[in-house]
């Protein structure tokens, strides 16, 4: 394992994702609460709105941060986030908290994340080295971790306190903060533009290198699987869970800062110590340490234990995916590095469209609890992929730096 050096430039882009996660954390649970209130049906549509742009859009979000660059693409999602986040909290002020609200802010916001993510994942990859770069995105998802570990206690808290257009302002304050970083920082690898990026072609191309490019299918398949065993079960699972089960606001807060605050455990390690080199083991095991949360998580019959079970989620879920991102980007070519992250980022969340109405139905029909446990047999699938591929059992990042 190597410790990362990195420029200020770039802990201070690390210093403002805590600010900015930490509104838009807020926010999330906020709007999943607020939209759990009307029943299972209505949560299930709120979150599958918030995902459904991302798996549209996605592919072309990347494009334009390969043919712009992911600092500029950044800067404009954030002034369009801190836009979104202001003219709810007036709308809510004027009109409440009606289903239809909920559903076009979580569409918005989906839409936004589209051209967002696939810049902000990659942005890491313009500050370090490649044998560095793990421990520096680790460094990025602990201060991601940090932030949404405090979001859904004090999403919980706020919501009674402030409401919805309240907790809108504080998403604004967020946005802020990270705007003024941006203008500021300068990374120090430049960005390698690709003028025909944004074209039906370049889209196309970049699919075509991710599915020829070894170890990359076997990365995407293994993500996907992870992302859809777990992101419904903690998002739509725990609310509804807490609500069935008679737990408070507050507590289901709790519990689903548990899963991040495992993972910002495990994060801060990594960013500290740094990344395996041989990278299969701790990708093949991580999804182990999930099936085992959600199991218990399944059967927690006090708010506690659950929160005990969804922090044994989020160690696992760290393990996993700080050595699956740096290892992906690694893979990517350099001209297509935003392309490939859209890609990551459209098998992330494309399963929750169809996994997202069904957990609504499950869960009028039969509880949370089998929903639950079928979460966890399904990532333990992820292991087997991963151990399965040739290319991920052989790579490292050495090699990947002597290309």
């Amino acid at each position: 394992m190597t410790r990362p050096t990195v420029p200020t430039g770039f802990n201070a882009w690390v210093a403002a994702t805590v600010g900015s996660e930490l509104g838009s954390g807020v926010l999330a649970f906020a709007l999943t609460w607020v939209a759990s209130g009307y029943g299972p049906n209505v949560a299930a549509a709120v979150l599958t709105l918030t995902v459904a742009p991302s798996v549209l859009l996605g592919l072309l979000g990347g494009a334009v941060a390969d043919r712009f660059g992911p600092r500029r693409m950044m800067i404009l999602c954030t002034l369009a986030l801190m836009m979104l986040s202001a003219c709810l909290a007036i709308a809510v002020t004027l009109w409440a908290t009606p289903p239809v609200l909920l559903m076009i802010t979580a569409a918005l916001i989906g839409t936004v994340s589209a051209f967002h993510r696939p810049a902000a994942g990659v942005f890491p990859r313009l500050f370090v080295a490649d044998n560095t770069l793990g421990a520096a995105m680790a460094r990025v998802g602990m201060a991601s971790q940090l932030a949404r570990t405090i979001a859904p206690p004090l999403g919980g808290l706020l919501i009674g306190i402030i409401a919805l257009s309240g907790v809108a302002l504080l998403d604004v304050l967020g946005c802020v903060a990270m705007l003024v970083t941006l203008l500021m920082i300068r990374p120090p690898i430049e960005h390698v533009t690709a003028p025909q990026a944004v074209t039906f072609r370049g889209i196309a191309s970049g699919i075509t290198t991710a599915r020829t490019t070894k170890g990359v299918p076997a990365l995407l398949a293994c993500v996907a699987i992870v992302a859809g065993a777990v992101i419904p079960a903690v998002l739509l699972g725990i609310p509804l869970a807490a609500r069935e089960r008679g737990w408070s606001a507050t507590e289901a807060g709790v519990i689903e800062a548990g899963w991040i605050a495992g993972g910002l455990l495990c994060g801060a390690w990594f960013a500290w110590r740094g990344t395996a080199s041989r990278a299969w083991r701790p990708m093949a095991a991580g999804p182990l340490v999930v099936a085992a949360g959600l199991g218990l998580l399944a059967i927690s019959p006090t708010w506690p234990i659950a929160a005990a079970s969804t922090t044994l989620v989020g160690i696992g879920v760290v393990i996993f995916t700080a050595h699956v991102f740096p290892t992906y980007v690694l893979l990517a070519p350099a001209s297509m590095i935003s392309r490939f992250q859209s890609l990551l980022i459209l098998v992330q969340q494309a399963p929750q469209l169809i996994i997202n109405p069904l957990i609504g139905i499950l869960v009028a029909a039969t509880g949370t609890g089998p929903m639950l446990a079928a979460s966890a047999v399904v990532a333990i699938l992820a292991s087997v992929v991963v151990a399965s591929d040739k290319t991920l059992r052989t790579f490292t990042t050495t090699s990947a730096s002597a290309k």
